[in-house]
């Protein structure tokens, strides 16, 4: 009897997990948590790197803000919360339209005023936008100045205190990508090894593919692309090389206007695996969806993935 009741617990225990397990929007892991995604701008000047948490995301942007190849990060992170993230900067609408994609909690410090590029306006008109800003926060206990750098690639925000103070209730949860259930080498495509993005000189990230983890090691340059809080270069399951139309607003070299929106051509790379397509997105409130070169339904490796948002007019270079 005594061992009857030992299998009915463990038979219990078991469907309870089961039942409280569920699968990352962002990552397609199985977590045990509810999705809570925190969306984070990060700063990629020289003086920001390495960034630190950015290890822990399950999705990053690269997004040129800077006419000139100038970039910066919009991460998501879902699956680990990590205890701080440095650098976080202004966001501009480019940003905000990415946000739109997850939703979830935007994180950042400051944005773009001008008129015509004022992200609080744009904010403004967007629907079900739960956002942090920290520049107007004070008392030092979420975002504060790392000493040890020079301002302005030097703000910390500790996420656990913003995962604290949201209502996770009111804030909604998606995400465009589509994960397989387990890992999988792409049937079509061409095998590639490593493959670079030159946004200009030490704006030029790259990755490798290493067959003994399956992952992608990133660098950017010629060194290590590394998390300055763990010291341990970042892999990657799946990047995405995706075309953008750009222009640049009364011709401003600070004031990017970025095709969020419409459609256009995408490299993609996943399990050692090349091959092309095109994303589409109606509308802000609209998924993006990725297709390959047949028109099927792009379906991602679980894990982390890299979206590196690229000028129409220029191209990956495949180096290996």
């Amino acid at each position: 009897m005594k061992k009857i009741i030992i299998i009915a617990l463990a038979v219990m225990l078991m469907l309870t997990s089961v039942a409280s397990a569920e699968v990352s929007l962002t990552s397609g892991r199985n977590i045990d948590h509810a999705n809570h995604e925190v969306i984070v701008q990060l700063d990629n000047e020289p003086g920001a790197r390495p960034q630190k948490g950015i290890g822990s995301a399950d999705i990053v942007y690269e997004v040129e803000l800077y006419n000139g190849g100038y970039t910066r990060y919009t991460a998501v992170f879902n699956d680990t919360i990590p205890d701080m993230v440095e650098a976080i900067r202004s966001a501009r609408i480019v940003n905000a339209d990415i946000y739109t994609d997850y939703f979830g909690v935007f994180v950042h410090f400051g944005g773009q005023k001008y008129p015509g590029s004022n992200v609080y306006d744009h904010f403004g008109i967007l629907r079900d936008v739960t956002r942090i800003d920290g520049i107007s926060e004070d008392g030092g206990k979420t975002f504060y100045r790392d000493k040890s750098r020079k301002a302005p690639n030097n703000v910390i925000c500790i996420l656990p205190n913003i995962m604290d103070r949201v209502d996770w209730s009111t804030v909604l949860a998606k995400s465009p990508l589509r994960f397989n259930a387990e890992y999988t080498v792409p049937e079509i495509g061409e095998n590639v090894n490593s493959f670079r993005i030159a946004y200009r000189d030490s704006y030029t990230p790259s990755y490798q593919w290493d067959a003994a983890s399956g992952r992608y090691l990133r660098f950017y340059g010629d060194k290590p692309f590394i998390d300055g809080a763990t010291n341990e270069q970042v892999m990657v399951d799946n990047v995405i090389v995706q075309s953008v139309d750009y222009s640049w607003i009364s011709g401003e070299s600070d004031r990017p206007s970025v095709g969020t929106v419409g459609s256009n051509k995408c490299e993609y790379f996943i399990g050692g695996k090349h091959f092309s397509g095109h994303w589409e997105r109606e509308g802000l409130y609209v998924n993006t969806i990725y297709y390959d070169d047949a028109g099927n339904v792009v379906q991602f490796n679980p894990g982390v993935t890299y979206i590196q948002f690229l000028k129409t007019e220029k191209s990956v270079e495949i180096t290996g």
